[in-house]
């Protein structure tokens, strides 16, 4: 029997790809299938294993979902292959988690009775899908089968579990995302000397080669002496290590909302264009602090920024319960809704 559901993702070091986008598919999937919509062996994804597109194997191994790998550039975005490979699985409902998907993929799938629905996507082929999902992006067209706003974000439940806000700053977490594009690791390492040596200070990093590892490493020694800075690469205890944050910075992609879910003040440092906007959505609604003048990470905004999180305990608590007000963790369970309402034929057929 072919899969009922398809999933198609990617993860790596491409330009915008990161493993945002594979991370919250994979949260979905398992939604769907602990809400009995349909069973495990009725959802596959497919993802690319071509150079910049190669960690999607390591999401998705262990996690029990049939997945399959393709090279040769057969799964590039809106190709004429893509589409073909998807339309032969006979599916009968398709997720896109992406930026670009385009109107003649989607207006392709659908002539062969496929339902299709977009995350966050900002291509021409949003306002023609079945459904469309903009938790992050706030811009988008209003119209056709579109649902927007933070109560739409798919987290994994393991980051809602919050702690009082501590009066001092005893844990500082810095993560740029599974690929860390523009090097703003950096970037902040630079800053290190500007935080308290009785602050603990983690920086997870992604995807990294040793050379950069050992660069990062002389960079920090260079900077500050002791051991209250630790590098941490694809840690296994994640959730553990962003939970325990008094403060973090984060570039702008899912980690930031990650840790808006644990109520952890963050500043924003964007990857790209579109992350800017995100983080300055954030900061209106009073969530986190945008470390930058723009794109221009040289910004002497990281320090103010910092000296007034590490300062301001006040402030902390009230970006804090900003925070939970805006990301309740409910997210799965109304786009579970959503999907009942819109697709009861495919899940109960």
């Amino acid at each position: 029997m072919p899969p009922k559901v398809i999933f198609r993702c990617d993860a790596g070091d491409a330009p915008e790809i990161g493993t945002g986008h594979i991370a919250r598919s994979k949260t979905l999937a398992s939604a769907i299938v602990k809400h009995g919509l349909v069973k495990q062996e009725d959802i596959f994804f497919y993802t690319r294993d071509d150079e910049g597109f190669n960690l999607g194997k390591k999401y998705l191994a262990s996690s029990g979902i049939q997945f399959q790998e393709l090279s040769g550039n057969k799964l590039k975005a809106n190709s004429k292959s893509e589409k073909d490979i998807l339309i032969n699985t006979e599916a009968k409902l398709i997720f896109f988690d992406r930026l670009e998907t385009s109107k003649d993929i989607v207006s392709n799938i659908q002539k062969e009775g496929i339902k299709v629905v977009t995350f966050d996507d900002y291509g021409s082929g949003r306002n023609y899908v079945d459904l469309a999902i903009s938790a992050i992006f706030d811009d988008v067209n209003k119209s056709l089968n579109l649902v927007t706003g933070y109560e739409y974000l798919i987290l994994s439940k393991d980051f809602y579990s919050c702690g009082p806000i501590k009066a001092n700053v005893q844990n500082l977490v810095a993560t740029f995302g599974g690929n860390d594009a523009r090097d703003i690791c950096s970037h902040f390492i630079k800053h290190l000397h500007e935080i308290p040596c009785n602050i603990q200070v983690d920086i997870i990093l992604g995807k990294v080669n040793n050379e950069a590892l050992i660069k990062y490493r002389k960079d920090i020694s260079s900077i500050v002496s002791g051991d209250n800075i630790k590098l941490h690469v694809f840690p296994q205890n994640y959730h553990e290590i962003i939970s325990n944050a008094d403060v973090a910075i984060s570039s702008g992609g899912l980690s930031i909302f990650e840790f808006a879910a644990y109520g952890v003040p963050t500043i924003g440092l964007p990857q790209y264009q579109h992350q800017l906007r995100t983080i300055e959505n954030l900061q209106n609604a009073g969530i986190s602090i945008l470390g930058t003048d723009g794109m221009n990470l040289s910004s002497t905004k990281i320090s103010s920024a910092l000296k007034y999180l590490i300062q301001d305990h006040v402030a902390r608590k009230q970006m804090a319960e900003k925070s939970r007000k805006c990301i309740d963790g409910n997210g799965i369970e109304r786009i579970i809704e959503l999907l009942n309402t819109n697709f009861k034929d495919i899940f109960y057929e």
